[in-house]
């Protein structure tokens, strides 16, 4: 008998269960092979029977295994994806050549996140960081100089953001164009915070702006 619908975090139990199903047909997992300590083969036949509801800690360790998306399993509708904190990490290391640290958040991500698109772009990266791929932007086509003179490099920023606005790539031209405003934002802020002299323009300083981590830099 299918347990009362009164959980809130999904919409009705058999619905659940048949997305769960048709998840794990998708990926060609038997229920066996889907099963795991603290979840039987038996649990997930239940599951997909519609007479138990589980839990969202439950979901979304099926919906890691499935790749697929957890709201989705528990509501039938897509989610919002917002790339998580160390996505959003990794890509500016990546930018900035610090691979390791790359790799490291890149691989967080795949444990740890169940949205399809983040895993997508975090195992596209990792393929790339270990030279299973093409590197992606040449070293030579990303625009030349430091912080120095941060409204300086926001100008150049803006223009290479124009010119690949010219060469038909608007994803490449907006990544440039944030890195640049977030350049004249942290001018802004640098010279209502610092003092004339005795400044590092980089680092900054316990009262003073650090500088921004760039993602096209």
């Amino acid at each position: 008998m299918t347990a009362p619908h009164y959980h809130s975090h999904v919409d009705e139990p058999a619905a659940v269960g048949r997305r769960l199903k048709e998840a794990r047909l998708a990926a060609g997992f038997s229920q066996r092979q889907l099963s795991f300590p603290g979840c039987s083969a038996a649990y997930i036949s239940r599951l997909e029977a519609g007479d138990r509801v589980p839990s969202l800690q439950l979901l979304r360790k099926l919906a890691l295994k499935l790749n697929a998306d957890e709201q989705y399993l528990a509501t039938g509708t897509p989610g919002v994806e917002q790339p998580p904190p160390e996505l959003i990490e990794a890509e500016v290391a990546h930018r900035l050549g610090d691979h390791e640290f790359a790799k490291e958040r890149y691989e967080r991500v795949l444990e740890a996140t169940s949205a399809p698109g983040a895993r997508e772009q975090a195992a596209q990266a990792l393929a790339q960081l270990r030279g299973e791929t093409l590197a992606g932007e040449p070293e030579e086509a990303r625009p030349p100089g430091g912080l120095d003179d941060p409204t300086e490099r926001a100008r150049v920023l803006w223009e290479h953001a124009r010119a690949l606005t010219r060469d038909g790539d608007p994803a490449g031209a907006a990544r440039y164009a944030r890195d640049a405003l977030a350049l004249l934002e942290y001018a802004d802020d640098r010279r209502r915070a610092l003092p004339d002299v005795g400044t590092d323009p980089v680092a900054g300083t316990a009262g003073s702006p650090a500088a921004p981590a760039l993602h096209s830099a």
